[in-house]
């Protein structure tokens, strides 16, 4: 990052350091802007990619669905009609959206919360909707970023249980109990739940700037009503609601079991085809940047390996087979929010582990696909027209 960048870089300074690592890596010439992919199907010679407005498919070797799972919104179901204006926070774009209006926010996650920051210094009244309580992390602990000491914590080897009570008790010492700021009080542990970063909402909650409420239980035309039986007459709901984990490109099937939960393995292999991975699919408390470039490393370590028919390629294999290891997500509490939650620092730690495991094949830039499954030698031509990359299609 650029040295005058801030510590907490805004949407537009994160934006403009993708551009010039894009630039300075010279990726830019193997990336198709403005093509949307529709779907994408599996054959016996690869991946067939169908190209809006392009009556031609195109076939590729391997697939990697890096489209994320910030897309789909997932509103919630409350009983009865509102009259006034809804919004989900993925429409959110800026505070004129929100002023001189009755704000309720829905939800208590990082979304939910800078609205809801926001809304103090524009709206007519704010009030914030939360089914249960939630630690709210401050951006900054004794001068440093909370990041950064949390991560010099990690290094620490102790069993989980132990770090979630260290954890806890240090909060408490930093940010008090949430019943002092008006705040209901968590019924978990604090490493049981995805961290919300907010250093502001308590104390605007303490100056009575917003009315903190609890669940939704009907709504009647303006008028919102809550569990405890209050109502406020509101003009905007925001629902910070989260999203649904949809893949519409792929057939379900490939990526989630009949109970809808995750198949791949370390969220990025599939348990049987070697030519279908997933990059980003995965919630964590902290970069989202670093993980993916954790996992598109192992990605082309695996692909390399296997076109190669190097032996660590069969080592992977079995490993993928496991498919998704289901208590990485045990420890945190039971929601929709969690399904693709990990710990940062225990994923980064196995992907390092993984990554030394493949050797050689770590640090080898593929040169052909000469030893892939039933393909014999291929020039370069060849190669390069059929092995395009389809990651970055959308």
């Amino acid at each position: 990052m650029p040295e005058d960048c801030p510590t907490y870089p805004s949407h537009r300074e994160a934006l403009a350091y993708l551009r010039d690592y894009a630039q300075n890596f010279g990726i830019l010439d193997r990336i198709e802007f403005n093509i949307a992919v529709e779907r994408v199907e599996r054959t016996g010679e690869g991946w067939l990619v169908h190209i809006a407005g392009k009556s031609r498919s195109r076939l590729y070797r391997a697939l990697v669905i890096a489209t994320g799972h910030h897309d789909v919104p997932r509103p919630p179901h409350i009983p009865g009609t509102f009259t006034g204006e809804t919004m989900h926070s993925r429409d959110y774009r800026s505070v004129k959206q929100l002023t001189d209006k009755r704000v309720v926010v829905v939800g208590a996650g990082n979304s939910a919360c800078d609205i809801v920051v926001d809304a103090t210094s524009v709206a007519r009244a704010v009030y914030q909707s939360m089914r249960r309580g939630t630690y709210f992390v401050p951006k900054f602990m004794l001068g440093r970023p909370t990041d950064g000491i949390v991560n010099f914590c990690e290094k620490m080897p102790m069993p989980r249980g132990l770090r979630n009570i260290i954890y806890t008790l240090w909060h408490r010492l930093m940010v008090g109990s949430n019943s002092r700021y008006g705040l209901p009080e968590p019924e978990h542990r604090i490493m049981d739940t995805h961290p919300t970063m907010n250093t502001v909402l308590p104390q605007l909650a303490a100056h009575g700037r917003i009315g903190i409420k609890p669940e939704i239980t009907e709504l009647k035309g303006r008028m919102v009503r809550f569990a405890d039986g209050s109502e406020v007459e509101a003009d905007l709901l925001v629902y910070a609601t989260g999203y649904d984990i949809a893949l519409p490109l792929i057939d379900d099937g490939l990526i989630f079991d009949a109970d809808g939960r995750l198949r791949l393995y370390f969220n990025v292999f599939h348990p049987q085809l070697d030519d279908l991975f997933a990059v980003g699919l995965i919630q964590a408390n902290g970069s989202i940047w670093r993980l993916a470039e954790d996992q598109s490393k192992l990605v082309a370590s695996f692909l390399v390996a296997a076109a190669e028919g190097h032996e660590r390629a069969s080592w992977f294999r079995a490993l993928k087979a496991r498919g998704h290891d289901r208590s990485s997500q045990s420890s945190y509490v039971q929601s929709e929010r969690h399904r693709l939650e990990a710990n940062y620092y225990a994923y980064r730690r196995k992907a390092r582990r993984l990554l030394r495991g493949f050797g050689d094949m770590a640090k080898v830039e593929l040169k052909s696909w000469r030893k892939t499954r039933g393909s014999g030698p291929r020039n370069a031509q060849q190669v390069a027209s059929h092995d395009l990359s389809a990651a970055n299609s959308r």
